[in-house]
């Protein structure tokens, strides 16, 4: 039976990476949900649920991100200072702010993914121009926000669990004016940063439980976290290649659609 569990969550994990890689959003807004139906019928108490589907979505996110970039940097597809500039801040927030989501009730953890996955929905829909051109003049202002929104993108990773490339895509792209490819690329060496700080706090929080089910360690189970992990490694790098020969109208109409029917389960079971 574990056996099988272990070939099930390498599975989600290949479907996750190829997802991450191409969308620059570390795996988290699939794996989340998945997780906190799956985690159900492991044995875990119902209100640790979501702690443990966000610690060890953001351990697997990790791996994706980082397969994602390595790719992502042979297209040169991503502009590595401005990924780091987020990314340190990112981690600030992040590593901080996890402490505080692992205490908060779990359906508001819930609630306030399902928000964050509508938002995802709504802005996929919404038609933009072509991508922009790099304007370096302009873009060295930006540079100065950097704390404040790669903030944003940390925070989001700790009460989330998604890494924060939702968030990091768009900004990098309307803001600090990247290509969206470009912003996508971006995105997952920020997501290597804000997903590797959240995970390492979840995990800090997780010890401090009396008693855990097996395959843990902290709040990332591991039964699940491994095998998902590895699969994204080996599939995110193809995700980034897709992403780099596709055109973006097309990936955003498929993605909306799949974030579009997890919203919707997630608001069921809050709701219900």
């Amino acid at each position: 039976m574990e056996i099988l569990i272990v070939v099930a969550y390498l599975l989600l994990g290949l479907f996750v990476g190829f997802t991450a890689g191409a969308f620059g959003i570390g795996g988290g807004v699939i794996m989340v949900p998945t997780f906190l139906i799956l985690f159900k019928f492991h044995g875990f108490n119902s209100e640790l649920v979501p702690f443990f589907a966000i610690g060890t979505s953001l351990f697997a996110s990790v791996l994706a991100s980082s397969s994602g970039t390595f790719r992502h940097i042979k297209n040169k597809n991503l502009n590595i200072k401005l990924g780091v500039l987020f990314g340190l801040f990112a981690v600030l927030a992040s590593s901080s702010l996890s402490f505080i989501a692992v205490k908060l009730p779990s359906n508001t953890l819930k609630l306030i993914f399902a928000v964050i996955l509508l938002f995802i929905t709504v802005r996929l829909f919404i038609r933009e121009k072509e991508d922009g051109i790099e304007e370096d003049q302009r873009k060295k202002i930006w540079y100065y926000f950097s704390p404040l929104f790669g903030g944003l993108v940390g925070s989001l990773s700790a009460f989330a669990g998604v890494g924060g490339g939702i968030i990091a895509v768009p900004i990098l792209h309307y803001i600090f004016k990247l290509p969206f490819k470009k912003a996508i690329g971006t995105s997952n060496l920020i997501i290597i940063f804000s997903a590797l700080a959240a995970a390492i706090s979840y995990l800090i929080a997780g010890l401090q439980i009396e008693s855990t089910p097996p395959f843990t360690l902290g709040y990332i189970y591991l039964l699940a976290g491994l095998p998902a992990g590895i699969g994204t490694i080996i599939s995110a790098g193809y995700g980034a290649h897709f992403a780099y020969v596709s055109q973006n109208r097309k990936l955003k109409i498929l993605f909306g659609i799949l974030i579009l029917l997890l919203d919707v389960k997630i608001f069921f079971d809050v709701l219900g």
